[in-house]
């Protein structure tokens, strides 16, 4: 049994991507990964993983998009998988003509978050959803990481019923705890990101440097909040892409320096020690205005026990319980989002309270075994028995 993930970057590959695949490695399937060249294929190459770097751009243009298509085609018909199964909006489209035309048997689409949502203009979001539409009519199984997205692809009729199912997202919930953590290294960690030893308060994001991520809400509603919290420093973790249709980084830069801030916020790039990173926060920050399906940026801050501000935009409105496990706030709104940091600075009762009841949420509901074993059963269902692959065990 052979499968092949599609993807467009390889930071999904190996961020997003890598704790099913290693999963269904353990049970003895043979799981491959195409996606566009980078440092991180490279990595999981050297790990062991077959990587087939296919340059898999992340926008409609139509020689490279078809250049794509030739390409994945002929791996797949020079490895004859049973099943592919595709991520990301324009790679997704573009492995599942692929699979079509290589004759795969099995084709699933994971949306992580459909390319149409509330917040798209209307022409954008009629593009994308008859796009959407059209690859559904050669998709076998289209999972998504929110009950949202379900509910309104069959409200707005994007395949039919039977297509659709929930899938959810989870993280390493033994990871992503707090008591992992040492005060030693924390210090350290903390002295070489130059964090003032003044600031007793960090509010922090995780996520791509892109507009639409709405880091630059996050930088106003700071500005207003020094005033009555001179001792709040923020933390931007994530790192612009080469490849991000929007770049966005000099944009927030300057915006940093225009509002004085220089001294106040830290951005850290791109970083593999994201739970430490967590660890240092008390209060985490999604204002995103983005198509999200279900963002593991909220998951992992959860399961720190950090309370969670978030906008009111699919996925985050899903993750956050409003009033228990943090505030929804209305996205592109910084007083809004001031209002609602200003109620957590001031109150670290109130934060621990959220904190704690994060951490039981996504111990109940965000588990990345519960999304280990509703896709072995998605996969079972389209005809794949894991029976025959399970080791054999010699009897004693």
């Amino acid at each position: 049994m052979k499968i092949l993930h599609i993807c467009a970057l390889s930071v999904t590959a190996e961020g997003l991507l890598k704790p099913q695949i290693d999963y269904f490695l353990s049970r003895n399937i043979s799981v491959e990964i195409a996606c566009s060249p980078g440092v991180e294929a490279e990595r999981l190459q050297q790990q062991g993983y077959v990587i087939h770097p296919i340059q898999i751009d992340r926008r409609i243009s139509l020689l490279p998009n078809l250049k794509s298509i030739l390409n994945l085609v002929k791996l797949m018909w020079r490895e004859q998988y049973d099943l592919v199964h595709v991520h990301t909006p324009i790679a997704a489209v573009l492995g599942r003509v692929a699979a079509k035309l290589a004759g795969v048997q099995r084709i699933v689409y994971t949306a992580h978050g459909f390319p149409f949502y509330e917040q798209s203009p209307p022409l954008e979001y009629a593009i994308y959803f008859h796009i959407e539409k059209f690859a559904a009519l050669f998709t076998d199984l289209i999972l998504t990481q929110n009950y949202e997205d379900v509910a309104t692809a069959k409200q707005k009729g994007l395949c039919s019923p039977e297509k659709i199912a929930y899938l959810g997202n989870g993280i390493d919930i033994d990871r992503f705890k707090r008591d992992r953590l040492f005060p030693t290294n924390q210090k350290q960690l903390r002295d070489s990101l130059n964090i003032p030893t003044t600031a007793n308060v960090i509010v922090g994001t995780v996520g791509r440097l892109t507009r639409k991520k709405g880091s630059a809400y996050l930088i106003e509603a700071a500005a207003s909040l020094l005033p009555q919290f001179p001792n709040l420093h923020i933390l931007i973790i994530g790192p612009q892409l080469s490849s991000d249709p929007e770049p966005f980084q000099t944009e927030l830069v300057d915006n940093i320096h225009n509002l004085g801030l220089e001294d106040r916020v830290t951005l850290t790039g791109q970083r593999q020690d994201i739970a430490e990173l967590l660890g240092l926060l008390d209060i985490f920050v999604l204002p995103t205005f983005h198509n999200e399906g279900l963002p593991r940026s909220i998951l992992e801050a959860m399961a720190m026990n950090l309370p969670v501000v978030a906008t009111d935009v699919r996925g985050c409105r899903e993750a956050v319980i409003n009033g228990k496990t943090g505030l929804i706030v209305p996205s592109q709104n910084s007083e809004k989002l001031a209002e609602a940091l200003a109620k957590l600075l001031s109150n670290a009762d109130l934060r621990k309270a959220y904190g704690l009841a994060g951490r039981q949420r996504v111990e109940t509901e965000y588990d990345e075994r519960f999304v280990f074993q509703r896709l072995e059963e998605y996969y079972h269902k389209l005809g794949i028995n894991f029976l025959d692959y399970y080791p054999a065990v010699n009897p004693i």
